[in-house]
């Protein structure tokens, strides 16, 4: 008998796991279908969420406004262009001129909102969604870009959540989060860094970015209808910036600061790998990227 019961317990635990695991699984899908989205592409590191149009839809994604995205970025392209190939050059133009405070290094300092090859990934996974769209309707998009944490991989990462949606006047880009970090407890898997839902982004300064004060016409912050005040984690894409040049005499910069301050970032870099607070990997890589900067 004895030995019975110790061959039974683990079998009820692994019963227990296997209960909460499809408690879980159904309550995550029922979120999910009451918010009317979708997965339209996915990669290692970003997931497009397709939001459907419906009552649920909620009101600061203005969804009975909505316009096709795709034919708005590629607004004045030639026929016999290569679409995708525009497509991606004009979403890599935008997020040059997009930015954020570098709390690694100094909040005074702005450097990018993505890297070269994140904004690739996404315009890859956009233009895919866009062209596969199931019904023909226009959609707004939930975004999640996660980045590894070097120094807890597996266990942690910094997250990013926006939503794009598109209307007469201008693409907008809600930012939600950006670089939020995210622990688990165990290695985590796709669904646990995708398992969001849809919320109205919370007006902070966790949340802003930052636009270039030298960069072409038609991008801008989004304004607060009642206060008029800028709403600097909403920007505004209006359609005459996807073929806008900058003006006469001005030349193309990402949304940085001057080199002041540089070599005070490098020592606060050196202080946090001395610290052990970073990991070389990570302070070379952020090194590199300072000084390309200059």
């Amino acid at each position: 008998m004895e030995i019975s019961l110790r061959k039974a317990t683990p079998i009820k635990k692994i019963a227990l796991k296997v209960f909460f695991f499809i408690l879980i699984f159904c309550v995550g899908v029922d979120c999910l279908s009451n918010q009317k989205k979708g997965m339209a592409s996915v990669s290692d590191s970003v997931v497009f969420f397709y939001i459907h149009k419906s009552p649920e839809t909620p009101i600061f994604l203005e969804p009975e406004t909505w316009l096709p995205i795709a034919s708005s970025i590629l607004n004045g392209v030639h026929f016999d262009e290569d679409e995708k190939a525009e497509f991606t050059r004009r979403w890599q133009n935008l997020f040059k001129y997009i930015g954020v405070s570098d709390s690694l290094v100094g909040a005074k300092e702005l450097v990018r909102l993505f890297s070269e090859d994140e904004v690739s990934k996404l315009a890859e996974l956009l233009y895919k969604a866009e062209r596969e769209i199931p019904d023909g309707t226009p959609k707004g998009y939930q975004v999640i870009l996660k980045r590894e944490d070097p120094i807890r991989p597996g266990l942690r990462i910094r997250r990013t959540i926006f939503y794009i949606h598109n209307n007469a006047n201008c693409l907008v880009l809600d930012f939600g989060e950006i670089g939020q970090v995210v622990d688990f407890q165990t290695t985590y898997t796709l669904r646990d860094w995708i398992l969001y839902p849809i919320q109205e982004p919370i007006t902070s300064s966790r949340n802003e970015v930052f636009l270039s004060e030298i960069r072409p016409a038609g991008l801008e912050y989004s304004s607060n209808l009642v206060t008029n005040q800028k709403n600097q984690n909403r920007i505004c894409v209006r359609p005459l910036f996807w073929t806008a040049k900058l003006p006469d005499g001005k030349t193309s910069s990402n949304p940085q600061k001057t080199t002041k301050g540089t070599e005070e970032r490098l020592k606060v870099l050196k202080e946090l790998l001395e610290k052990r607070l970073i990991t070389r990997e990570e302070y070379e890589r952020k090194k590199a990227e300072i000084l390309k900067d200059l």
